[in-house]
């Protein structure tokens, strides 16, 4: 799917179910190549916005349980991120 903005600029729209580890990173990947040419919409049935209007996770006060959950990185794939995120990631 795509849409135009009023620069006849084409955007392309990605939607992507899930917002764990491997949906939020495809996001934060198509952020970093696509920039402004791609809107991203990330649904996640997890999320929910509390009374104060932050956007969080559900917990026990919700009925759910999380469990934890380990990411491995290969090397590879850390030393192709920008150094921002790597700082952020890893200091």
């Amino acid at each position: 799917m795509s849409t135009t903005t009023d620069t006849n600029q084409q955007i392309i729209v990605v939607v992507v179910a899930g917002g764990g580890p491997v949906g939020l990173t495809f996001a934060l990947n198509l952020t970093m190549m696509m920039g402004k040419n791609a809107k991203i919409i990330i649904y996640e049935g997890r999320w929910f916005v509390d009374g104060q209007g932050e956007m969080r996770w559900q917990d026990e006060k919700q009925g759910k349980t999380r469990r934890d959950q380990v990411v491995t990185l290969q090397d590879h794939v850390i030393e192709q991120m920008p150094d921002y995120i790597k700082q952020g990631l890893f200091r």
